[in-house]
């Protein structure tokens, strides 16, 4: 991974670095995490962690909007849980659709929290409380530079 420092020491080559490096840390993040948890994917177990802080309704596009992805990729995801049975769907108002968390999701997580916590533990491991934080607010930064490059895309795609 380190092999991005020696991408250069400009500015437009860093970012570039930068870009290239969040498909690289997710890729690894995901695998390494998968071999860790081993009943569900990754992208599955963040619809879980999404769907518990989706403020209710917990409908396909809330929590779709929460992940970043679209509503038929979140029904995707959920299907596939729902057929382990961690989820549940319901009918909610105007034909919505609802994800329930079923108490066997809940168990498995709570069986995995001390995993995760070892997990969070390593990859933080080298940074101090302040670089937490700043890694944090950067984060934020970044999401928002991410919405700007959503509406180029949505300006560009009504050409």
């Amino acid at each position: 991974m380190k092999e991005f420092l020696n991408y250069g020491s400009d500015n437009i080559r860093k970012q570039q670095a930068l870009f290239a490096s969040f498909f690289v840390v997710q890729n690894k993040l995901q695998n390494s995490c998968e071999k860790v948890q081993t009943q569900i994917s990754m992208r599955q177990w963040h619809l879980l962690a999404m769907t518990q802080i989706c403020q209710p309704p917990r409908t396909l596009t809330n929590i779709g909007a929460l992940m970043g992805c679209s509503r038929q990729n979140v029904k995707n995801l959920a299907t596939a849980l729902q057929a382990k049975g961690f989820v549940k769907f319901i009918n909610g108002a105007n034909n919505s659709v609802q994800i329930e968390i079923t108490e066997k999701a809940n168990l498995y997580l709570m069986s995995m929290s001390v995993r995760q916590g070892e997990i969070l533990k390593q990859l933080f491991s080298f940074f101090s409380e302040k670089e937490v934080s700043n890694f944090f607010n950067f984060q934020n930064k970044l999401l928002d530079g991410l919405k700007c490059v959503e509406n180029y895309a949505n300006e560009i795609k009504g050409e």
